[in-house]
């Protein structure tokens, strides 16, 4: 056994019905599908600490983000200092965007993009999660592994036949599941922490839009495809699992819906279930050493933004038109206009277990590109990247991708210029290559 230990604790976080659906504004829950949790992990080595915590949030940006990351350090008397808390949403489709600082510009029109008693009492659940988790530490081996997901991820920009990039989107019509399945990471890795009588827990990356519950603005509540894997698993292997979401900014379910948003639901999370399975019959143990958590900000340059009055002109003719989507892209993009030069900030941060292991977690809709340049570029033997921990930043397209056009890059969700994801993703690597050991 090394000094590493890990535990993992988890809350229910589903929202009450009549509450506002995901992105919807004027669309409320009528139904719930399947729950919403938050799964914390905590590890511990050499009095250093860090917290985990996978959401089944389709958003969680800026102050947000930062209230339950506060929560945590303050419920752990400061022994999870606050850039040791990563925050990752699963960006279920079918599950709360949270804002505050969105909410309280749309307030003035009668808008409701989040409910506000859900969001204050979301922080506390996180926190208690988190202090469960610390409470069930014990020492842990760790392992990894990875395993083939079959029949979930594609590129959500395929080009069609005439060689045009097109946006395939979580349920498009069959033209579009019919073109080539794309540039994807077909594999779900998993990091499994087992103590003296048996696993602590895991947690498992994997690169897709959780969309294959969503038809348009769902009046329903769903943890989407992850929600479903994690159940199976859990029933299998009798511990809990912690889901992060991978660079997924281009990646999503359309190519592979072929039924009811149910039955996709479903079937989807039992293919995630079974490459994780055998990731974990295949995982081989990890020289885990001493952890160390380190973080880097990196300054993105991105567009120029039109003066605030005129992007609150924008979005006041946007409320007047009442599409839910130009909405809450203008209203995302005054938030970030506001208070620009703290927002456009990315927070990098990596845990490494010796000389084996790393896992990194990225803000923002990451393009996979940018995954698997990080896993290339990186000394560690083993290295895992997840994105989505504050999607205040929104899409991070590649360079190539800017003059392709499409939703990620034109669809009023994309801040950065061309050459600042891949400049992120160096930035990453150089950060690990400072903490691989000697």
């Amino acid at each position: 056994m090394t000094q590493l230990r890990a535990g993992f604790g988890r809350r229910d976080i589903t929202q009450p019905l009549g509450t506002p659906s995901s992105l919807g504004l004027r669309v409320l829950v009528e139904d719930v599908w399947d729950p919403l949790t938050a799964t914390a992990c905590v590890l511990e080595d050499a009095g250093q600490r860090v917290a985990i915590v996978g959401l089944d949030l389709c958003g969680l940006l800026a102050a947000s983000h930062l209230a339950i990351r506060e929560a945590v350090a303050r419920a752990t008397g400061g022994a999870i200092p606050l850039d040791n808390v990563i925050l990752n949403v699963s960006h279920s489709h079918s599950a709360p965007y949270l804002s505050d600082d969105a909410q309280g510009i749309l307030r003035p029109f009668g808008l409701r993009l989040q409910d506000d008693a859900y969001a204050a009492a979301l922080p506390g659940l996180v926190a208690d999660a988190e202090v469960e988790a610390a409470d069930r530490a014990e020492p842990v081996q760790v392992s990894v592994g990875r395993g083939r997901v079959e029949k979930v991820a594609a590129n959500r920009r395929p080009r069609n036949a005439e060689g045009r990039t097109v946006h395939r989107y979580g349920r498009p019509p069959q033209e579009l599941r019919d073109l080539p399945e794309g540039l994807i990471d077909p594999e779900v890795a998993v990091i499994r922490f087992t103590g003296r009588t048996g696993a602590a827990g895991a947690v498992m990356v994997y690169a897709c839009h959780a969309t294959s519950s969503s038809v348009g603005t769902p009046p329903y509540v769903s943890a989407d495809f992850p929600g479903h894997g994690r159940t199976a698993l859990e029933a299998e292997f009798g511990h809990p699992f912690l889901f992060l979401q991978g660079c997924a900014g281009n990646q999503g379910t359309g190519k592979w819906v072929a039924g009811t948003a149910w039955e996709d639901t479903v079937a989807m999370g039992g293919r995630l279930a079974r490459g994780a399975a055998d990731a974990i019959r295949t995982a081989r143990t990890v020289d885990a050493g001493a952890m160390q958590a380190g973080i880097t900000v990196l300054p993105l340059d991105l567009d120029p933004f039109p003066p605030v009055a005129e992007l609150e002109r924008r979005l006041e003719a946007a409320v007047a038109g009442g599409d839910f989507g130009p909405i809450m892209a203008v209203c995302d993009a005054v938030v970030v206009a506001c208070r620009l030069d703290d927002l456009r900030r990315a927070r990098l941060t990596a845990i490494t277990f010796g000389p084996d292991l790393a896992l990194v977690a990225l803000p923002g809709e990451v393009f996979l590109e940018h995954g698997l340049a990080i896993r290339a570029g990186s000394p560690f033997r083993e290295t895992v990247v997840s994105a989505y921990n504050d999607n205040t930043l929104q899409y991070i397209p590649t360079r190539e991708a800017f003059p392709e056009g499409e939703y990620e890059v034109n669809g009023g969700w994309r801040y950065i210029r061309p050459g600042e994801g891949e400049r992120m993703a160096a930035e990453a690597v150089r950060l690990l290559a400072g903490m691989r050991p000697a």
